[in-house]
């Protein structure tokens, strides 16, 4: 062979190991597209077979009519199937009886399942629309055994109950096989459905229960937690349709007439989705999981609450939210240490506190509610401190500064209240100041804040306990504080907060005291503020020129 050929023959062995290459490329990618894989994984195939090197790649559009035909067809499909069906059992029990009926229902659920078995290898996406099409028929031949059915096939409610649990159980034992969140979720909700069917205080609120442990269960064991979201929202709306009388039996709206315990069931709920954090990360769930459970947990059983009370609990719901206050404090100190994430903790802290204000509330009314309220700012302040969170810091600011205008605007004041607010928001202040490095807070303004309310509150506390002819004076005199204030802490704003306080008591004088005080107590007034303003400017004249000391906060 000659040296050409040579080199011919090898050029040609390597044309070949190319062209298998990528025929072996593009049989992963048709595997890939048969297969119906989302376009997201049918992009990254793309990628890593070569084509990337930034190219626009376009999307066949024979690809997107198959996959609606395929996936968006099969699911019309198996809803007109089990209507189709319903509708056959309720002509065949007008015509031949309850019997006959539910005989050709189990037919049809056979003959559904036997046809999902056949086309398992060769459509597999139909396959597992008509298992879960199966299932849901099981479900509803045999609730018809009893429910909504005359005359009733099994004359035994419980019976039935029991039946329809044992379906449900199996349709959850094959979702872990076929691995289907989906299939855990409809499992999940024909319990809740079976509890509002049921239509027994007791027995649909312990069914609730049921649904919330398999629930967290399914979390905890396969990391399920779309299907733990969905059941945390629809097992608080299950007891809100119970709480409501059950409308969906044919009940009227608010039939219920006594709590019969379902409260023990709906802090049952509670703490169950509690238990969500406590379930270790991997690679199942992102770590924002946790945050939504916690929230979505939250906010449908203070919802829920607050219907309880409503109803049931206007003269002593005190004593229900001081529970709450314990149980999530309890709980939020067991999180601090049994997990490394803030939020958590952080949160059950914050709905502690909440229910702290409801209990007092409770307890002394308004407007004797404040002086506890705006005294429990720095309770929940300190709190922030130990737990590290900027979240409850924000949230209690929100709060604080909310009550506060509240009250200002009732029109019904009391001293120790309104002194109250100012010492509150001062030490709160102090607080944030002194630990912000803790919080990790990179600003002011959440000092400034309470400074602002420290400002406005202390004058007005003031301006309300005072005689009128002294309001000058005594305005004039927390000026005066607030300067001593800014050079013993060596703090700015303090003497910005003076400097306001002159001049805002200044201006009081002129237009308020000129008018009505009587002449000695004007000349009092006048002399007093005057020295105070010249003392200030002498200050400021000597020291404050010179260039700003070490250690002075701005």
């Amino acid at each position: 062979m000659s040296q050409t050929e040579s080199a011919g023959a090898q050029e040609f062995g390597r044309i070949s190991e190319r062209l298998a290459f990528l025929e072996e490329r593009l049989s992963a990618l048709e595997e890939k597209v048969s297969s119906g894989s989302r376009q997201q994984s049918f992009m990254n195939t793309i990628e890593n077979a070569g084509f990337s090197g930034g190219e626009t790649v376009s999307v066949d559009t024979t690809t997107i009519e198959s996959n609606i035909l395929e996936y968006g067809l099969s699911w019309v499909g198996i809803v007109v199937l089990m209507f189709g069906i319903g509708f056959l059992m309720m002509f065949i029990q007008k015509l031949a009886g309850s019997y006959i009926s539910s005989l050709i229902g189990y037919t049809a659920v056979a003959g559904v399942y036997i046809l999902s078995r056949y086309l398992k290898n060769s459509h597999e996406h139909l396959a597992y629309m008509l298992n879960i099409g199966t299932h849901l028929l099981l479900y509803y031949v045999t609730m018809r055994l009893f429910f909504f059915s005359s005359p009733q096939v099994i004359p035994f409610r419980e019976a039935v109950v029991l039946l329809l649990l044992i379906a449900i159980g199996f349709q959850l034992y094959r979702s872990t096989l076929l691995k289907s969140e989906l299939v855990a979720a409809i499992g999940i909700f024909l319990i809740l459905a079976t509890s509002v069917f049921s239509d027994m205080t007791h027995e649909s609120l312990i069914l609730n229960a049921l649904a919330a442990l398999v629930s967290l269960f399914l979390f905890y064991r396969y990391g399920w937690w779309r299907q733990m979201i969905f059941s945390i929202i629809t097992v608080y709306l299950s007891h809100i349709i119970w709480l409501m009388g059950n409308p969906l039996m044919g009940h009227p709206v608010g039939g219920v007439q006594s709590p019969q315990f379902n409260l023990a069931y709906l802090f049952c709920y509670g703490v169950i989705f509690s238990l969500a954090p406590l379930v270790k990360q991997d690679e199942r769930f992102k770590a924002n999981v946790y945050t939504s459970s916690v929230i979505v947990n939250g906010i449908f059983f203070f919802l829920t609450l607050m219907l309880e009370v409503l109803l049931f609990y206007m003269k002593t719901y005190s004593g229900i939210f001081a529970g709450v206050f314990i149980a999530c404090l309890a709980y939020s100190i067991f999180l601090k240490f049994r997990t490394q994430r803030v939020f958590d903790p952080a949160f059950y802290a914050i709905f502690s506190f909440l229910a702290l204000s409801a209990a007092v509330y409770g307890y002394t009314g308004l407007p004797g509610a404040y002086f506890f309220l705006s005294l429990q700012s720095v309770l929940v302040v300190s709190w922030a401190l130990w737990f590290r969170s900027q979240f409850i810091v924000v949230v209690n600011t929100i709060l604080f500064v909310s009550m506060l205008l509240v009250y200002m605007v009732s029109g019904t004041y009391l001293d120790t209240v309104n002194f109250t607010f100012a010492i509150s928001a001062f030490l709160t202040a102090r607080l944030i100041n002194w630990q912000k490095m803790r919080l990790e807070l990179k600003t002011e303004n959440f000092r400034t804040i309470y400074l602002v309310c420290l400002f406005f509150t202390f004058a007005f506390a003031l301006y309300k306990a005072v005689p009128s002819q002294y309001v000058t004076p005594a305005w004039t005199g927390a000026a005066i504080l607030y300067f001593i204030l800014s050079l013993v802490l060596k703090n700015r704003k303090y003497r910005w907060m003076a400097i306001f306080m002159l001049l805002v008591t200044a201006v009081y004088l002129f237009v308020v005291d000129l008018a009505h005080m009587e002449a000695g107590y004007r000349v009092i007034a006048f002399l007093f503020l005057a020295i105070v303003l010249f003392g200030t400017s002498l200050y400021f004249t000597k020291f404050l020129r010179k260039k700003k000391a070490p250690g002075v906060e701005e």
